[in-house]
């Protein structure tokens, strides 16, 4: 599976350059721009940088991006009959889950290493021991968000269905995150609006560890809905009877 995705990956690196655009354009022209008009934000009730802070906002929109892929080849695989022909040559749930993240672990890491090189120049850059354990955070984020869609790309039927679920599913659960703006200040309805977005806790947790703040909660709840979602993805593939839809 894994040496499958490498391919896939190595014959589409145009996918790689393309998408390393926009993450840097709103770094260095919004992030640099807020960070020089506004200052600091407040994180949890501490002042942080917010090059730092929208950085890992940055991250995690490169995340869902990357997600775009995933969702893409999830699909192929299955109106195509590969998914099925990869589980009767001994590919378990397990390992297909793992394998088809492959694409988007390495595209989020990739992205990140390059976005974090950018803000240490610049400056306003957390620690680079923390930035590994950042790394980690976003690998167990594409395998939350690999089972959660896994499950969905199941019950697509086609490719309009594919682009529906996508605009109407993913981009309402990235921008009721707060990738950019602060979670304190925010209006009441906004909060418990993100209580209920798993992107939210994925943000919080990977803000707790950049800047040292001693709060655990969100981190033991990502861990939590991961295993979840992986179990469950399981579960579902392996009660599949990966009828091939496609006409």
């Amino acid at each position: 599976m894994i040496s499958n995705e490498l391919k896939a990956l190595w014959s589409n690196k145009q996918i790689i350059y393309s998408s390393l655009l926009s993450p840097i354009l709103y770094f260095l022209f919004y992030s640099v721009g807020i960070q020089s008009t506004f200052g600091n934000i407040s994180f949890f009730g501490i002042e942080v940088s917010f090059l730092s802070y929208s950085l890992i906002g940055i991250f995690t929109m490169s995340l869902f991006k990357e997600m775009y892929q995933c969702v893409y080849r999830m699909i192929v695989d299955k109106r195509w009959g590969l998914l099925s022909l990869k589980i009767l040559n001994g590919v378990t749930p397990a390992i297909y889950i793992l394998g088809i993240s492959t694409f988007p672990i390495i595209g989020v890491i990739i992205q990140s290493t390059i976005l974090y090189c950018l803000s240490a120049i610049i400056g306003g850059v957390f620690p680079f021991y923390r930035f590994c354990i950042i790394l980690l955070f976003l690998i167990i984020c594409v395998l939350f968000w690999a089972s959660v869609l896994i499950c969905i790309a199941l019950l697509i039927k086609d490719y309009k269905q594919r682009d529906f679920v996508m605009d109407t599913l993913m981009l309402p659960i990235l921008f009721a995150a707060p990738l950019f703006y602060s979670f304190d200040n925010a209006p009441l309805i906004l909060k418990a609006i993100s209580c209920l977005n798993p992107l939210n806790y994925q943000v919080q947790a990977m803000r707790t560890i950049a800047f040292g703040v001693p709060r655990y909660t969100s981190i033991i709840t990502v861990l939590f809905l991961a295993v979840i979602a992986y179990l469950f993805a399981i579960l579902c593939l392996s009660h599949t009877d990966f009828k091939n839809d496609e006409h």
